[in-house]
């Protein structure tokens, strides 16, 4: 069960949430785990989390920090075979009010998509020359937009339709892609207000890595499996019941700042 045993992994957003779980729960499988974030006190802190791990203080959105990046690892872990696309943010705002609109939705747009396209492009030759994998974290908003983050749902949307189109090019040249669409999840991206269905992030990962020891393409986690469903039969209710689902979780988040 344990085919990451001795791979060697690069995970982007490594120091935190899912990521830093999937770190640990990959590092206990005997892998050579790197992780990738901006915080360099982040990073020091994982370092004393997870003995062993290997950390690189990066900025995803920047193209030479991406490249640096890339030089590092190729450099020094030739071997690579796994890159986990996991970084993430999101920002919650309503459309109709907020006065700097492409602003607000920039950073969004080049760390939840652009950088992880780039990234498969840029570690495509390594990956190739390992018969490795590239893990594009997703969302089930993907499947279904919700009002108060409608930017990060448009980037998951877009990196799922990437997705879709990379596994087939990669698909006749040995690198698998494979995708995961996790539901709402305890971490510090909640900025607090998790909803009260989230699940922990200690099961995200395990449930993540177990769905790509099976070798699937897409790993829909928990609740991201009914959004799925109802988005392919009944996507006018889904989209229904998803908005009044979190209009007043959106309440509490917009009242709270």
């Amino acid at each position: 069960m344990e085919i990451f045993s001795g791979k060697t992994i690069l995970i982007t957003g490594g120091s935190s949430g899912i990521g830093l779980e999937m770190a640990r729960q990959l590092s206990l499988q005997k892998a050579r785990v790197i992780i990738c974030g901006r915080s360099r006190q982040k990073l020091d802190d994982t370092i004393k989390r997870i003995p062993g791990i290997i950390t690189v203080q990066c900025d995803l959105t920047k193209k030479d920090e991406r490249n640096m990046l890339f030089d590092r690892i190729s450099n020094d872990f030739p071997n690579l075979s796994v890159l986990v696309n996991n970084a993430g943010i999101v920002k919650r705002f309503f459309i109709s009010e907020t006065p700097s609109l492409e602003e607000s939705i920039r950073e969004e747009l080049e760390t939840n998509y652009i950088a992880p396209v780039v990234l498969s492009q840029l570690f495509f030759p390594l990956l190739n020359k390992n018969k490795g994998m590239i893990v594009n974290v997703s969302s089930g908003l993907a499947y279904c937009p919700i009002f108060a983050e409608p930017n990060y749902c448009a980037t998951k949307a877009a990196l799922h339709s990437f997705t879709q189109s990379m596994r087939i090019e990669f698909a006749g040249k040995g690198v698998k892609v494979s995708e995961i669409f996790y539901p709402a999840v305890d971490t510090p991206f909640q900025q607090g207000h998790a909803p009260k269905f989230a699940i922990s992030p200690e099961e995200a990962a395990s449930m993540a890595i177990k769905g790509l020891i099976s070798g699937k393409n897409e790993i829909r986690i928990g609740k991201a499996k009914v959004i799925y469903f109802m988005s392919r039969f009944f996507p006018a209710t889904i989209l229904r019941l998803m908005s009044k689902a979190v209009i007043e979780n959106a309440k509490i988040i917009f009242d709270s700042k």
